[in-house]
């Protein structure tokens, strides 16, 4: 066995959540607004600390952000509708190919599993959120920055998750798709693994299928 830990991201990684800020870099786009997907979520990401941290509510902030890229009252007015319609879809989410039978196999093997997730969401309801894709019962650990008070990709946060499942950095490879966390976790000193990703983001294995993440982590 290779890794005895993964550790896991959950949008993006588990489920495409990217569907909600590419549907929002276009809309702000045909609103006026000069911006691309990777400017997009670079600044929002910004803005979500103090949400991930439970200091401001999440709809606060992005109506904030939506001001501090020009827009006026009306637009800001449109841009909330449409995300806020944008994040029901998103609830509506759909396993990836190969992460149930991924999961699985290698929690039948023994390796031990956490969800690392900065959200505004305490430990039950993202838990509650896994089994509604049935695949809950497979993780030994589920964090959440609202209630580790810290967010990725600090190394608080990753040595939290480590902790949780027992481990060394030297024994478990960390599983995401942005940019900053894939650079933190290399930072850090954990394996970075990239899936769903953005082209030229830093990390040390790239998976273009859920399913190669057995092998990778099983070392067959």
């Amino acid at each position: 066995m290779k890794f005895k830990a993964a550790i896991f991201d959950m949008g993006d990684i588990f489920f495409d959540a990217t569907v909600w800020r590419r549907g929002l870099t276009e809309h702000l786009q045909a609103a006026g607004v000069e911006i691309d997907y990777p400017n997009l979520c670079l600044r929002w990401e910004a803005k979500l600390v103090a949400v991930y941290l439970g200091q401001r509510p999440y709809w606060e902030a992005f109506e904030e952000y939506m001001f501090d890229l020009g827009l006026e009252d009306a637009g800001v007015g449109d841009a909330i509708a449409y995300a806020r319609k944008c994040a029901k879809e998103i609830e509506k989410r759909q396993l990836f190919d190969g992460v149930a039978e991924t999961l699985a196999a290698l929690h039948a093997a023994g390796v031990k599993l956490a969800v690392l997730s900065d959200t505004e969401s305490s430990e039950p309801r993202v838990r509650a959120r896994l089994a509604e894709l049935e695949i809950e019962q497979y993780f030994d650990a589920v964090l959440t920055s609202i209630d580790i008070g810290h967010v990725k990709p600090t190394a608080e946060a990753f040595q939290r998750a480590l902790d949780a499942v027992g481990m060394t950095k030297d024994e478990a490879c960390f599983i995401a798709h942005d940019d900053d966390e894939l650079s933190g976790a290399q930072a850090f000193g954990i394996t970075a693994v990239a899936y769903n990703y953005i082209p030229g983001v830093p990390a040390d294995h790239y998976l273009e299928h859920f399913s190669e993440l057995a092998s990778l982590v099983l070392g067959v």
